[in-house]
């Protein structure tokens, strides 16, 4: 398992609004909007399904899971979930079980923080 230890820099934002307003001005706020939102339901869901499937052993689920955490949560502006994904993925891609369950963890505990930051987003 590999060991991760406390960073000099400090995290990155639950979540960079620049992310959603750049979404905003691409397409229309209306549609920014619609995509945190449904980000935001979703979220739950998808940091379970990796979860789930780590502790099933099932890397192929678990990977597929983390990628599309990952792209969704870059899109969003979460950027922390995003690399914490990222750790998913290479943990999955060593056959690292161990390392990857420590990641998912991660991402759980990281869960109420991001969602409370979405919860208190501006788009606009």
């Amino acid at each position: 398992m590999k060991k991760r230890g406390p960073s000099a820099e400090a995290p990155e934002p639950a979540l960079d609004g620049a992310h959603l307003r750049r979404l905003a001005q691409e397409c229309s706020p209306a549609a920014a909007e619609s995509f945190a939102d449904n980000y935001a339901a979703l979220l739950p869901q998808r940091v379970d399904r990796i979860i789930r499937s780590i502790g099933a052993g099932d890397r192929e689920m678990a990977t597929d899971a983390a990628l599309s955490l990952r792209t969704s949560s870059a899109m969003a502006g979460a950027l922390r979930m995003s690399r914490l994904c990222t750790q998913v993925e290479q943990d999955l891609l060593a056959a690292d079980l161990a390392a990857a369950a420590g990641a998912a963890r991660e991402i759980r505990l990281h869960l109420p923080e991001l969602q409370q930051a979405l919860a208190n987003r501006r788009v606009r």
